[in-house]
């Protein structure tokens, strides 16, 4: 490969890099229901991953970042937002309604006078779980997930009480994946390197 061609690759890298960049600190809101929607956030997917890219970098410091699991019959992915310092994606529910579950991940949470749950075996990295008193945000469910960097804060318009059996299906869809796996992909794919969590510092 000579100097020119060298040259041209840098120039293509810096603006792939710049785009990304200017998506990220500007926003990406989606929304509307679509199947495909449920394939950019799935935890399983591994056709349409763009999405986690940007996520990566909207929270550069979370190791982790949310996904979905499979959705039952009567749920979909309403939307989702990719802006700097935060990342959301919103399930509607034919029964509950329009965004009747919402994950949110920014860099951290507060969970003061919230309830630390017990540690649960879901093939996740290890995090921290706590619930917001139900008096707060009467009927609403609010948790929240801290691992290292990163918070998800996960709530539900209903509670196990007021709708038991919505609650059990919302209580399995929060899934997570490794920010490291699209370091890695990004690295080995297009020769670029993400800033953050597993990969050199970001600047600024």
């Amino acid at each position: 490969m000579n100097a020119s061609s060298l040259r041209a690759g840098a120039t293509r890298a810096r603006r792939r890099l710049a785009v990304a960049a200017a998506v990220v600190a500007g926003a990406v809101v989606v929304s509307g229901c679509s199947a495909s929607h449920y394939q950019r956030v799935s935890c399983s997917s591994h056709s349409r991953q763009s999405i986690f890219v940007l996520v990566a970098q909207a929270v550069p410091s979370a190791t982790l970042m949310p996904c979905a699991n499979p959705l039952p019959g009567g749920w979909s992915v309403g939307g989702f937002e990719v802006r700097s310092g935060l990342t959301r994606f919103w399930l509607d529910s034919d029964r509950a309604g329009a965004r009747a579950a919402e994950v949110r991940l920014t860099g951290s949470c507060d969970v003061a006078g919230a309830t630390q749950l017990p540690s649960t075996s879901r093939g996740w990295p290890p995090v921290q779980r706590y619930e917001a008193p139900a008096a707060r945000q009467p009927p609403a469910t609010v948790r929240y997930y801290r691992f290292t960097g990163g918070c998800v804060t996960y709530r539900l318009t209903f509670s196990r009480q007021s709708a038991p059996a919505l609650f059990d299906q919302a209580d399995q869809f929060l899934g997570f994946t490794t920010r490291s796996r699209y370091v890695n992909g990004v690295r080995k794919k297009q020769g670029l390197t993400l800033c953050g969590a597993g990969a050199p510092p970001c600047r600024g």
